[in-house]
C-alpha cells in the first residue's frame, strides 16, 4: 500500500492540533500553519522508510520496520504502531506508541517525543533524545547516553535509563550486536533490525 495523497490542513484542524501540542514539545514542534500538506489517516503500511518529512493526520500503523532517517521529520497526530522503529531524525507522536524494538541515534541532534504512553519490547538509545510524557513499558529500556526522559511510570524487566556499562549491555542484548572487543556496533544493530531479528538476547 502506498502513501495517501497529501491535502492541505484546514483552519479548524490547525487550531485543534495546535491546542493539543504540549508545552514540553514547543522546542521540537512549533505551531502548525493552515494549508500545510498532511497525509490523511489512518495510514496502514507493510513497512515505511521515509524519503521526506511528513505529517500523518491521525493514526499510523506499520506492520514491519518504520525508518525515520536523518534530516527528516515524522509527525503523527494520532497513535503510532510499528513492528520495529529505527529513528535517526525527528519523530513527534501526539498519541500512544506501540512498537517492537526501537533504536535511536542521531548523535544527539534529533528527538523522539511522545505525548501518550510508549510500549516497546526493547528500546535502545544511543545519542538520541527521547521524551515520553506518559508511561514507558517493555522488556528492556536502555539508555546508553542518559537522554531518555519519562514523565510517567517505567515498567520493564531491565530498565537502565541512567546509562549502562559494556559488560551490562552484553548481558541483555544479542551477542551479534557487538564486535570482537565487546563494543556495541551501530551497523550491526541496524542490519539486525532490517532483517527483522530481535535486539534482546534470548533468555
Amino acid at each position: 500500500m502506498s502513501l495517501p495523497s497529501p491535502r492541505p490542513l484546514s483552519a479548524d484542524e490547525t487550531a485543534s492540533l495546535n491546542a493539543s501540542i504540549p508545552t514540553e514539545f514547543s522546542d521540537y514542534f512549533g505551531p502548525l500553519r493552515e494549508g500545510v500538506p498532511v497525509l490523511p489517516g489512518p495510514v496502514h503500511l507493510p513497512d515505511f522508510e521515509q524519503e521526506e518529512s511528513c505529517i500523518v493526520l491521525g493514526d499510523l500503523q506499520v506492520d514491519g520496520l518504520l525508518v525515520n532517517p536523518p534530516h527528516t521529520t515524522l509527525v503523527v497526530t494520532g497513535s503510532l504502531r510499528a513492528g520495529a522503529l529505527l529513528t535517526m531524525g525527528k519523530l513527534v507522536v501526539l498519541g500512544d506508541v506501540v512498537v517492537g524494538d526501537v533504536y535511536g541515534n542521531s548523535f544527539c541532534n534529533e528527538v523522539c517525543v511522545v505525548k501518550g504512553s510508549f510500549t516497546t519490547r526493547c528500546l535502545v538509545e544511543k545519542g538520541h533524545f527521547f521524551e515520553v510524557l506518559g508511561s514507558l513499558s517493555g522488556e528492556a529500556a536502555l539508555s546508553l547516553s542518559n537522554v531518555v526522559s519519562v514523565h510517567g511510570s517505567v515498567s520493564a524487566r531491565v530498565a537502565a535509563l541512567g546509562g549502562m556499562k559494556d559488560e551490562e549491555r552484553r548481558k541483555v542484548l544479542d551477542a551479534s550486536l557487538f564486535d570482537d572487543s565487546g563494543s556495541l556496533v551501530e551497523p550491526l544493530i541496524v542490519a539486525r533490525m532490517r532483517a527483522g531479528l530481535p535486539l534482546l538476547r534470548a533468555v
